[in-house]
Protein backbone atom coordinates (compact mmCIF):
# COMPACT_ATOMS: atom_id res chain seq x y z
CA UNK A 1 0.00 0.00 0.00
CA UNK A 2 1.33 3.07 -0.78
CA UNK A 3 -0.29 5.33 1.70
CA UNK A 4 -1.15 4.94 5.49
CA UNK A 5 -5.03 5.70 5.39
CA UNK A 6 -5.51 5.00 9.24
CA UNK A 7 -6.05 8.11 11.07
CA UNK A 8 -3.56 9.12 14.40
CA UNK A 9 -2.12 11.57 16.58
CA UNK A 10 0.65 11.58 14.61
CA UNK A 11 0.25 14.97 12.88
CA UNK A 12 0.89 16.31 16.45
CA UNK A 13 4.71 15.14 16.37
CA UNK A 14 5.83 16.91 13.34
CA UNK A 15 3.56 19.00 11.52
CA UNK A 16 4.86 19.97 7.35
CA UNK A 17 8.11 20.67 8.62
CA UNK A 18 9.05 22.37 5.48
CA UNK A 19 12.18 23.51 6.39
CA UNK A 20 13.79 20.98 8.49
CA UNK A 21 12.92 18.54 5.39
CA UNK A 22 14.88 20.12 3.10
CA UNK A 23 17.74 20.66 5.47
CA UNK A 24 17.87 17.17 6.93
CA UNK A 25 17.93 16.07 2.93
CA UNK A 26 21.23 17.84 2.66
CA UNK A 27 22.39 15.63 5.61
CA UNK A 28 21.44 12.45 4.76
CA UNK A 29 23.62 10.25 2.18
CA UNK A 30 22.07 7.10 0.47
CA UNK A 31 22.39 4.21 2.99
CA UNK A 32 22.32 5.99 6.23
CA UNK A 33 19.38 4.71 8.22
CA UNK A 34 16.95 6.84 10.05
CA UNK A 35 18.58 6.07 13.90
CA UNK A 36 21.96 7.04 12.43
CA UNK A 37 20.78 9.79 11.07
CA UNK A 38 19.23 11.17 14.18
CA UNK A 39 22.20 10.95 15.71
CA UNK A 40 24.34 12.30 14.06
CA UNK A 41 22.00 15.48 14.41
CA UNK A 42 21.88 15.16 18.08
CA UNK A 43 25.54 14.97 18.75
CA UNK A 44 25.94 18.40 16.43
CA UNK A 45 22.78 19.58 17.22
CA UNK A 46 22.26 20.45 14.18
CA UNK A 47 18.58 21.59 14.13
CA UNK A 48 18.91 23.79 17.18
CA UNK A 49 15.54 22.47 18.80
CA UNK A 50 14.78 22.99 22.31
CA UNK A 51 14.66 19.22 23.35
CA UNK A 52 15.50 15.90 22.32
CA UNK A 53 12.05 15.30 21.92
CA UNK A 54 11.02 17.44 19.30
CA UNK A 55 14.52 16.55 18.00
CA UNK A 56 12.93 12.97 17.90
CA UNK A 57 9.43 13.87 16.37
CA UNK A 58 11.27 16.43 13.84
CA UNK A 59 13.78 13.38 12.52
CA UNK A 60 12.12 10.18 13.06
CA UNK A 61 8.26 10.93 13.08
CA UNK A 62 8.11 13.44 10.26
CA UNK A 63 11.07 12.90 8.19
CA UNK A 64 12.23 9.31 8.17
CA UNK A 65 8.78 8.00 8.58
CA UNK A 66 7.91 10.04 5.20
CA UNK A 67 10.79 9.30 3.60
CA UNK A 68 13.04 6.34 4.76
CA UNK A 69 10.31 3.55 4.61
CA UNK A 70 9.68 0.92 2.24
CA UNK A 71 7.91 1.58 -0.88
CA UNK A 72 9.94 5.36 -1.01
CA UNK A 73 13.14 4.78 0.35
CA UNK A 74 14.36 3.74 -3.45
CA UNK A 75 13.36 7.73 -4.17
CA UNK A 76 14.88 9.27 -1.47
CA UNK A 77 18.19 9.65 -3.33
CA UNK A 78 15.73 11.52 -6.11
CA UNK A 79 14.23 13.71 -3.38
CA UNK A 80 17.56 14.59 -2.32
CA UNK A 81 18.94 15.96 -5.65
CA UNK A 82 15.34 17.33 -6.40
CA UNK A 83 15.39 18.98 -2.93
CA UNK A 84 18.57 20.54 -2.50
CA UNK A 85 19.30 21.69 -6.53
CA UNK A 86 15.68 22.94 -7.68
CA UNK A 87 15.57 26.61 -7.44
CA UNK A 88 11.31 25.92 -7.73
CA UNK A 89 10.18 26.21 -3.92
CA UNK A 90 6.45 25.93 -4.64
CA UNK A 91 7.73 23.01 -6.20
CA UNK A 92 9.77 21.38 -3.25
CA UNK A 93 6.84 22.38 -1.19
CA UNK A 94 4.57 19.95 -3.09
CA UNK A 95 6.81 16.94 -2.96
CA UNK A 96 6.79 17.45 0.71
CA UNK A 97 3.44 17.61 0.64
CA UNK A 98 2.88 14.37 -1.48
CA UNK A 99 4.88 12.41 1.45
CA UNK A 100 3.25 13.98 3.92
CA UNK A 101 -0.20 12.75 2.49
CA UNK A 102 1.08 9.26 1.64
CA UNK A 103 1.88 9.30 6.29
CA UNK A 104 -0.89 10.96 7.32
CA UNK A 105 -4.40 9.69 6.65
CA UNK A 106 -6.74 11.95 8.12
CA UNK A 107 -5.08 14.81 6.12
CA UNK A 108 -5.47 13.04 2.84
CA UNK A 109 -8.89 12.69 3.78
CA UNK A 110 -9.26 16.01 4.58
CA UNK A 111 -8.19 17.38 1.48
CA UNK A 112 -9.91 14.73 -0.36
CA UNK A 113 -13.51 15.26 1.49
CA UNK A 114 -13.33 18.50 3.27
CA UNK A 115 -10.84 20.62 1.43
CA UNK A 116 -10.92 20.67 -2.35
CA UNK A 117 -15.24 19.86 -2.54
CA UNK A 118 -15.67 23.04 -0.45
CA UNK A 119 -12.66 25.17 -2.41
CA UNK A 120 -15.35 24.02 -5.70
CA UNK A 121 -18.44 24.92 -3.52
CA UNK A 122 -16.67 28.69 -2.86
CA UNK A 123 -15.76 28.21 1.03
CA UNK A 124 -13.84 31.08 2.02
CA UNK A 125 -12.15 29.47 4.90
CA UNK A 126 -11.96 26.58 7.60
CA UNK A 127 -12.61 26.33 11.02
CA UNK A 128 -11.04 23.62 13.59
CA UNK A 129 -15.02 22.60 14.33
CA UNK A 130 -15.06 21.61 10.67
CA UNK A 131 -12.81 18.63 10.59
CA UNK A 132 -14.71 16.62 13.43
CA UNK A 133 -17.03 15.21 10.90
CA UNK A 134 -14.48 14.05 8.97
CA UNK A 135 -13.38 12.10 12.36
CA UNK A 136 -16.87 10.74 13.18
CA UNK A 137 -16.17 9.37 9.89
CA UNK A 138 -13.10 7.95 9.74
CA UNK A 139 -14.64 5.84 12.91
CA UNK A 140 -17.39 4.53 10.86
CA UNK A 141 -14.94 3.68 7.64
CA UNK A 142 -12.77 1.51 10.18
CA UNK A 143 -10.11 4.26 9.65
CA UNK A 144 -10.21 5.20 13.68
CA UNK A 145 -10.82 1.63 15.70
CA UNK A 146 -11.06 3.48 18.66
CA UNK A 147 -13.14 7.09 19.14
CA UNK A 148 -10.81 10.02 20.36
CA UNK A 149 -11.72 11.88 23.53
CA UNK A 150 -13.49 15.89 22.93
CA UNK A 151 -9.71 17.31 23.99
CA UNK A 152 -7.96 14.58 21.16
CA UNK A 153 -10.48 15.58 18.56
CA UNK A 154 -9.98 19.39 18.88
CA UNK A 155 -5.94 18.86 19.12
CA UNK A 156 -6.33 16.72 15.60
CA UNK A 157 -8.55 18.91 14.39
CA UNK A 158 -6.36 21.50 15.17
CA UNK A 159 -3.12 19.70 13.90
CA UNK A 160 -4.79 19.23 10.44
CA UNK A 161 -5.56 22.85 9.91
CA UNK A 162 -2.23 23.70 10.79
CA UNK A 163 -0.13 21.28 8.51
CA UNK A 164 -2.45 22.62 6.00
CA UNK A 165 -1.22 25.96 6.60
CA UNK A 166 2.07 24.79 6.27
CA UNK A 167 1.89 23.74 2.68
CA UNK A 168 0.05 27.27 1.67
CA UNK A 169 -3.35 25.59 1.35
CA UNK A 170 -4.53 28.03 4.11
CA UNK A 171 -3.80 30.78 6.04
CA UNK A 172 -2.28 31.12 9.39
CA UNK A 173 -4.56 32.62 11.50
CA UNK A 174 -4.71 29.99 14.24
CA UNK A 175 -7.25 31.81 16.44
CA UNK A 176 -10.34 32.02 14.43
CA UNK A 177 -11.05 31.02 10.52
CA UNK A 178 -8.21 30.02 8.12
CA UNK A 179 -8.96 31.65 4.93
CA UNK A 180 -8.47 29.33 1.79
CA UNK A 181 -5.68 30.22 -0.11
CA UNK A 182 -5.02 29.43 -4.04
CA UNK A 183 -3.33 27.00 -4.49
CA UNK A 184 -2.65 25.22 -7.43
CA UNK A 185 -0.89 22.09 -8.77
CA UNK A 186 2.94 22.94 -10.42
CA UNK A 187 3.85 20.94 -13.91
CA UNK A 188 6.37 19.63 -12.22
CA UNK A 189 4.60 18.10 -9.61
CA UNK A 190 2.29 16.17 -11.87
CA UNK A 191 5.47 14.86 -14.07
CA UNK A 192 6.94 13.59 -10.84
CA UNK A 193 3.79 12.32 -9.60
CA UNK A 194 2.89 10.53 -12.80
CA UNK A 195 6.73 9.13 -13.19
CA UNK A 196 6.87 8.16 -9.43
CA UNK A 197 3.60 5.94 -9.33
CA UNK A 198 4.85 4.70 -12.85
CA UNK A 199 8.28 3.44 -10.54
CA UNK A 200 6.34 2.41 -7.94
CA UNK A 201 4.53 -0.29 -9.88
CA UNK A 202 1.23 0.71 -10.95
CA UNK A 203 -0.08 0.09 -14.45
CA UNK A 204 -0.76 2.80 -17.03
CA UNK A 205 -4.46 2.89 -15.85
CA UNK A 206 -3.86 2.85 -12.12
CA UNK A 207 -2.10 6.03 -12.51
CA UNK A 208 -3.76 8.06 -14.58
CA UNK A 209 -6.96 6.31 -11.53
CA UNK A 210 -4.81 7.17 -8.56
CA UNK A 211 -6.63 8.70 -5.48
CA UNK A 212 -3.33 11.00 -5.17
CA UNK A 213 -4.07 13.04 -8.08
CA UNK A 214 -7.53 13.72 -5.71
CA UNK A 215 -5.69 14.68 -3.03
CA UNK A 216 -4.05 18.08 -5.29
CA UNK A 217 -7.34 18.81 -6.14
CA UNK A 218 -7.42 16.97 -9.78
CA UNK A 219 -10.50 14.63 -10.87
CA UNK A 220 -9.98 12.43 -13.40
CA UNK A 221 -11.12 14.34 -16.28
CA UNK A 222 -8.26 17.22 -14.71
CA UNK A 223 -5.48 13.74 -14.68
CA UNK A 224 -6.13 13.91 -18.79
CA UNK A 225 -5.57 17.22 -19.33
CA UNK A 226 -2.35 17.36 -17.08
CA UNK A 227 -0.98 13.85 -18.96
CA UNK A 228 -1.74 15.76 -22.00
CA UNK A 229 0.51 18.88 -21.28
CA UNK A 230 3.21 16.29 -20.53
CA UNK A 231 3.08 14.75 -23.58
CA UNK A 232 2.76 18.22 -25.48
CA UNK A 233 6.60 18.96 -23.76
CA UNK A 234 7.55 15.78 -24.60
CA UNK A 235 7.92 13.68 -21.59
CA UNK A 236 5.80 10.98 -22.38
CA UNK A 237 3.15 9.32 -24.72
CA UNK A 238 -0.52 8.93 -23.70
CA UNK A 239 -3.73 8.00 -25.46
CA UNK A 240 -6.10 8.76 -22.64
CA UNK A 241 -9.89 8.21 -22.95
CA UNK A 242 -10.82 8.71 -19.72
CA UNK A 243 -12.36 4.83 -19.18
CA UNK A 244 -8.53 3.37 -20.20
CA UNK A 245 -4.91 4.70 -20.35
CA UNK A 246 -2.03 3.89 -22.03
CA UNK A 247 1.15 5.17 -21.97
CA UNK A 248 4.67 5.38 -23.53
CA UNK A 249 7.23 6.35 -20.98
CA UNK A 250 10.13 8.26 -21.88
CA UNK A 251 12.82 8.06 -18.87
CA UNK A 252 13.31 4.84 -17.44
CA UNK A 253 14.89 5.71 -14.06
CA UNK A 254 14.44 8.32 -11.02
CA UNK A 255 17.59 9.74 -12.07
CA UNK A 256 16.90 10.64 -15.74
CA UNK A 257 13.88 12.07 -14.20
CA UNK A 258 15.49 14.29 -11.81
CA UNK A 259 17.76 15.98 -14.04
CA UNK A 260 14.84 16.60 -16.59
CA UNK A 261 13.29 18.58 -13.39
CA UNK A 262 15.87 20.09 -12.31
CA UNK A 263 16.07 23.51 -13.88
Amino acid sequence: MLRRPHYSTALAQAQGIVGFCQTLFELWQEGVSSSTLFEQVRQANLLNTDSERRLRNIVLEGFASRFLREPFLEAAPTLKLLLTQSQNSAFKTQLILLYALRQHGIFFDFLVEEYWPAVRAGARSFRSSDVPRLIDRGLVTGKLTVNWSDSIRKRVSSYVLGISSDFGLLGNKPAGNRPILHWSLEQGMALYLAYDLHFLGLSDDEVARSDEWSAFGLRREDVTLFLNRLQDRGHLLVQDTGSLCRIEWKYTTRTELAHVLLP
